[in-house]
């Protein structure tokens, strides 16, 4: 009876150490909040998760990063943008007037390993960015590095993780001072109340 008690406990252990290790395993997907608080530009976006872009990781060092700029892209466009939907591979719904389509591509995922223990490990990553107005035509485009490095003896898995959140930070920067945006937002701006005014004589 003490054997068979035994036997399934180690069972039970083993089975709860894999499901531990699984999960420390991938980098965490838990949405990055570091934002710097600023003036939102006045713009409902949609922001586009595509197949492509949920189907974007790194197998050998189980890097799941179209994953996490899918969690991530609406949090830093909410802390943006006045106004955020997410959609589907463009889908827009005709009942949201959006003003424009914020759509993320993963472009470039590497891993470099220091020749000794003591050397550096760097994880870089490229995302690149596209404003389109509704009708698909591009109001901005620009691809955002993220990288972070450390001795080669750390933990990849944290260093990937801090790549990602460079990557998001520098995001923000890139997308709140795009002359490009602000322009565009301003004309949308301009172009409602001129509708509003119409509708009101």
């Amino acid at each position: 009876m003490k054997n068979k008690l035994f036997v399934r406990l180690c069972v039970f252990g083993s089975a709860l150490a894999s499901l531990l290790l699984a999960g420390c395993a991938s980098v965490s997907n838990a949405p990055f909040t570091g934002y710097t608080a600023q003036e939102k530009i006045h713009l409902k976006v949609a922001v586009n998760i595509t197949d492509e872009l949920l189907a974007a990781k790194n197998d050998k060092w189980n890097i799941p990063i179209g994953e996490f700029i899918a969690t991530n892209a609406p949090v830093l466009a909410q802390n943006t943008f006045d106004e955020v939907i997410r959609v589907r591979n463009g889908q827009v719904p005709a009942t949201e007037n959006v003003g424009a389509v914020l759509t993320p591509k993963v472009a470039y995922l590497t891993r470099t390993i220091g020749a000794t223990g003591g050397g550096e490990s760097i994880v870089d990553m490229k995302v690149e960015w596209t404003l389109s107005d509704p009708k698909g035509n591009a109001v901005w485009v620009d691809t955002i590095d993220g990288r972070s490095s450390a001795s080669t003896r750390s933990n990849y898995k944290k260093v990937a993780r801090a790549a990602l959140e460079d990557l998001l930070t520098r995001s923000q920067q890139a997308i709140s001072s795009a002359a490009a945006i602000r322009e565009f937002a301003q004309k949308e701006v301009v172009s409602k109340n001129s509708e509003g005014a119409g509708a009101g004589q």
